[in-house]
């Protein structure tokens, strides 16, 4: 046997035992949750079976075996440290089911001189025959979690297909009908999702923020008034937007595709495949929506808009904060501040004052700009005065029509999404009216025929019609003529009007406020740093390259 490097404290044995490190785990799956008392006694038994003597004892309590960051690895320290000469485990299984994992903390065990040791597997890993024992169990084990994971799979895959969300469980305004077997019918009840008295704030809530009021505004008013989750907790911003992006509440299921290419789920990682993949399906719930679909729409183009919004930009204090654009690389320019020194050397700080590349401040991959702030507001007025102008110019030109187009483009996109969405409907309806005459015997087969494919065309180019409008957007469906109330205001009440009202008004006109640098003309004069603003309806200009001399 080998020399043992430890001897029990107060032992009054002659015979010296070896020291192991016992590991502990509990799985997260429910049917392989041995609790940690049954794994203690098993593994004291063996120790007392084979004259081992516990120097520690290490768990990791509702841990997967496919992670490879769990504590195992203090346990591997310890036989490096040489404190311990191998790992007592209820189960090689509880080891890891992971084959890359386990390959990789059983080499590094034996290249340690250590061994592990199951306490209900009688398999002795110091001979041929033993490791044999050993690398079936660890290939079972990899067989189970794969059998467990493709268990998970066709449960989610079955839900989907009824409407219903992945993981079931309470939905914030609605009761959870959970699917049941009555005993006195024989029957069974399926598993549904009743609207509740919370639904109506959680209309109110989607329509504030569709109408531009911020995440943090709503989740504060939900904790003033004592609104809680469905765990009884109050609401964190975080959670909030997670349950409101999901569109539950919409009459939506969200998923992850599952022929998706992107990267695989790190197994250290607490976050899903899914959420860490902006790809993203809706289908329809089973489920009644409390959340008019206008109402979904408006506020998924707020949140992408808010995504898009560097976070200190969400409430700005200077008008064109967000906006700014390197001409050089075509990134954001920030708002960046300085200091002079006045009369008596004092320092007086101007924070603010000027906009320079956010790539030139934070990595260098840029030469980037610098502007002034007053320049850059200078440049955004005369742009709008331009416009002003050449849309009056333009009005002029065109014959007064008696009933003028004064819908806003998200009118006009939701118009004819519902003019679209009516047709499909009528010709469903005429389907179901033909396939009715035909099974009473009111018109021929061949008619039948003929209608079908007509209407089956028809079907085609009106969804198809429908998937494009989805995809354009307010830019693509303005003319310059829809913002000229904007213009006019912005221009006639710049100075009274607050900064984030200003802000929020540009964003609605410009693409954004393109700086460029100075330059030195070819008779050798230097020009200063200018900006130009582009409206929403005019094309984004080219990037002048990264580098001075690109």
């Amino acid at each position: 046997m080998t020399t043992a490097l430890h001897q029990p404290k107060g032992s009054r044995s002659t015979t010296k035992r070896e020291p192991f490190v016992a590991y502990i785990r509990v799985s997260t799956y429910y049917e392989e949750k041995i609790s940690p008392e049954i794994q203690r006694s098993a593994i004291k038994a063996w120790a007392d079976r084979n004259n081992v003597h516990i120097i520690e004892w290490i768990e990791d309590l509702d841990v997967s075996g496919r992670k490879t960051r769990r504590k195992i690895a203090n346990a591997l320290k310890m036989i490096e440290g040489r404190t311990a000469r191998g790992i007592a485990v209820w189960r090689y299984s509880r080891f890891g089911r992971s084959r890359h994992g386990n390959a990789i903390n059983l080499a590094r065990l034996e290249a340690l001189g250590g061994r592990l040791a199951s306490a209900t597997e009688a398999a002795d890993t110091r001979t041929a025959f033993g490791r044999l024992q050993m690398g079936m169990a660890f290939k079972f084990a990899e067989y189970e979690s794969d059998r467990i994971g493709e268990q998970w799979g066709e449960t989610r895959e079955h839900r989907r297909t009824a409407g219903l969300p992945a993981t079931g469980g309470k939905r914030w305004g609605y009761i959870w009908h959970q699917r049941r077997f009555d005993d006195a019918d024989g029957v069974i009840h399926r598993e549904w999702y009743e609207p509740n008295d919370t639904g109506l704030i959680v209309t109110n809530l989607y329509e504030r923020v569709a109408e531009g009021e911020s995440m943090g505004s709503v989740t504060q008013w939900l904790g003033k008034n004592g609104h809680v989750g469905t765990r009884g907790k109050p609401w964190l911003q975080s959670g909030l937007s997670r349950y409101m992006d999901s569109g539950f509440a919409a009459g939506w299921i969200r998923y992850h595709p599952d022929d998706c290419d992107c990267p695989p789920k790190d197994p250290d990682s607490t976050a899903s495949r899914g959420a860490l993949c902006p790809n993203r399906i809706w289908i329809p719930g089973a489920h009644e929506p409390i959340v008019p679909e206008d109402v979904w729409e408006a506020y998924k183009e707020k949140r992408a808009k808010a995504r898009n919004t560097p976070s200190g930009n969400r409430k700005p204090a200077y008008v064109l904060s967000g906006l700014m654009r390197c001409a050089r690389c075509g990134g954001t320019a920030s708002a960046a501040g300085g200091a002079t020194y006045g009369a008596g050397k004092v320092l007086i700080p101007k924070p603010g004052y000027m906009f320079r590349c956010s790539k030139m401040k934070d990595n260098r991959t840029c030469d980037g700009v610098y502007i002034l702030r007053s320049v850059a507001e200078a440049a955004v007025l005369k742009r709008l005065a331009e416009l002003s102008e050449e849309i009056e110019a333009e009005a002029a030109a065109i014959p007064q029509q008696p009933n003028p187009d004064s819908s806003t483009p998200r009118q006009r996109i939701n118009a004819a999404r519902e003019r679209l969405r009516a047709r499909l409907t009528e010709i469903q309806q005429q389907f179901d009216r033909q396939t009715d005459l035909l099974t009473r015997g009111v018109i021929p087969e061949d008619s039948y025929t003929r209608e079908r494919d007509r209407l089956t065309q028809e079907q085609t180019e009106t969804t198809a019609e429908l998937v494009e409008l989805d995809k354009r957007t307010e830019e693509q469906e303005a003319k310059p003529a829809d913002y000229q109330p904007i213009i006019r205001g912005l221009i006639d009440r710049w100075e009274i009007t607050p900064v984030e009202t200003r802000r929020e008004l540009l964003r609605s006109v410009l693409r954004g406020v393109w700086a460029y640098p100075k330059s030195t003309a070819p008779d050798g004069t230097e020009l200063p740093a200018y900006a130009v603003a582009v409206s929403i309806w005019e094309d984004e200009p080219q990037p002048l390259g990264p580098r001075s001399n690109a």
